[in-house]
C-alpha cells in the first residue's frame, strides 16, 4: 500500500489507533471531512503527507510516529495551537497552517532547515504585521528565529 485517500468522506472520529498499522503508507488524505480531532497516525516511517485540510480540527497529536513527513497540510480547521511534534519533523518542506485558529506560532519552526513552503495568512497572529503574514517561508523563518533564545538555537544545532 502506498496512498490512502479518505477525503470528502464527511469522516468525523477516527479511533485512536486504526492508522497505526499502516506502515508502509506514503500518503494520507482526509482532507474535507469533519474531523475534530486527529490522533490516528500510521507508525509509517516513509510517510511523506498527512492532507487533513478543510475538516473541523481542533486538536492533532502522535505526529511523531510520521518523523519523515515532508508536506503536512491543516489549513482551513480550527487549530488554536499546533502540536509542539512539529518542531521535530525534521524533514518537512511545506506546512500549511493558513485559515486557522493559531495566535502565535513556535518559533522553533525556523530550525527546521529543510522548510521551503509556509503559509500562515488567516491566522490571529497577535504578535505578527500584517505584512509578515503574506512573507516567503525564508523572511517567516528569519522573524521566528529572531524570538529564539540564543541557547534554544545552539542546543538545536547539537543534535
Amino acid at each position: 500500500m502506498s496512498d490512502l485517500s479518505l477525503a470528502k468522506n464527511r469522516i468525523s472520529e477516527i479511533e485512536n489507533d486504526a492508522l497505526a498499522p499502516l506502515a508502509g503508507l506514503l500518503m494520507l488524505d482526509l482532507h474535507q471531512n469533519n474531523l475534530t480531532n486527529f490522533e490516528s497516525v500510521p507508525n509509517a516511517p516513509k510517510l511523506d503527507q498527512i492532507l487533513l485540510a478543510f475538516n473541523q480540527l481542533t486538536t492533532l497529536s502522535n505526529l511523531e510516529r510520521s518523523p519523515n513527513l515532508s508536506v503536512l497540510d491543516l489549513h482551513n480547521n480550527k487549530l488554536e495551537k499546533l502540536p509542539d511534534t512539529v518542531t521535530h519533523l525534521y524533514h518537512l518542506k511545506t506546512l500549511k497552517i493558513s485559515n486557522n485558529s493559531l495566535s502565535d506560532i513556535n518559533p522553533k519552526l525556523a530550525l527546521i532547515d529543510s522548510l521551503a513552503r509556509i503559509s500562515i495568512e488567516g491566522n490571529p497572529l497577535k504578535s505578527f504585521k500584517p505584512a509578515m503574514r503574506q512573507a516567503n517561508a525564508k523572511e517567516l523563518k528569519e522573524f521566528l528565529k529572531m524570538k529564539l533564545k540564543d541557547d534554544e538555537i545552539h542546543a538545536f544545532d547539537q543534535k
